[in-house]
């Protein structure tokens, strides 16, 4: 079974949230596919472009005071090889597309996801990003792999990725700082630190924060610097 996250984008002002999340409910248990993990409650997002562009469906749908919707995210852990993709994925929307809406959405997610343990505590999709030099992935992907050993890991992509540091600055910046930090002592391998490159792996995990945090690898080593940062975000 190949499992992923599909997650949910939509505006909807507060006093709507309760009836958005039972809707959302009502729709993807009709789709016909294997649903592991669902988020308990909406949350808000942070996404300017995603914000504003929802809003403005929601003006063209004709939706009362679009301008104060806000956003918010819904995510689910999905396996879809019980039924045809295409129509499935359709129900993780808040309507058909023939169909008016109250809540403008989109989608999005991870896709060739591994499960592998239960989960015992609140679910939280975790980015942990690696910066280095590009000949040093492998050192990347071995580091990534020893973190999720130690991890109650729910489902995980088993192979790092690169990440795009001009896309992604929230997530790499710190890890140029701290690089650069680390030259400037005699620690670090002495190369400019945003031209290095940056890998990022993803679990869902029930794991606390510190207990995260506690687990990530990394090498500082003579020729070999591989650092590494974890960020949560709510599933």
């Amino acid at each position: 079974m190949a499992f992923e996250i599909v997650t949910t984008h939509f505006v909807a002002h507060e006093h709507d949230l309760e009836d958005a999340y039972e809707l959302y409910r009502q729709r993807i248990d009709t789709s016909g596919a294997d649903i592991a993990n669902i988020s308990p409650h909406p949350h808000p997002i942070k996404d300017d472009f995603t914000l504003w562009d929802l809003r403005c469906q929601a003006a063209y749908d004709n939706l009362p005071a679009p301008d104060s919707m806000q956003l918010y995210e819904l995510n689910a852990l999905v396996d879809f090889s019980t039924t045809n993709r295409d129509n499935a994925i359709e129900r993780f929307f808040f309507e058909d597309h023939t169909e008016p809406t109250r809540f403008p959405a989109s989608l999005g997610g991870l896709d060739q996801l591994t499960l592998r343990d239960e989960p015992i505590g609140e679910l939280s999709l975790t980015t942990i990003v690696y910066l280095g030099m590009p000949e040093h992935m492998l050192a990347a992907q071995q580091l990534f792999d020893a973190t999720v050993a130690d991890l109650n890991v729910v489902a995980y992509q088993p192979c790092v990725a690169p990440l795009e540091g001009t896309e992604h600055a929230a997530l790499v910046g710190p890890l140029w700082v701290r690089d650069a930090t680390l030259n400037i002592i005699g620690k670090g391998d002495g190369h400019f630190s945003p031209g290095k490159e940056a890998w990022a792996g993803w679990v869902l995990t029930s794991s606390a924060p510190e207990d995260v945090d506690r687990q990530l690898h990394e090498q500082i080593d003579p020729g070999v610097v591989v650092i590494t940062r974890a960020v949560r975000e709510l599933f």
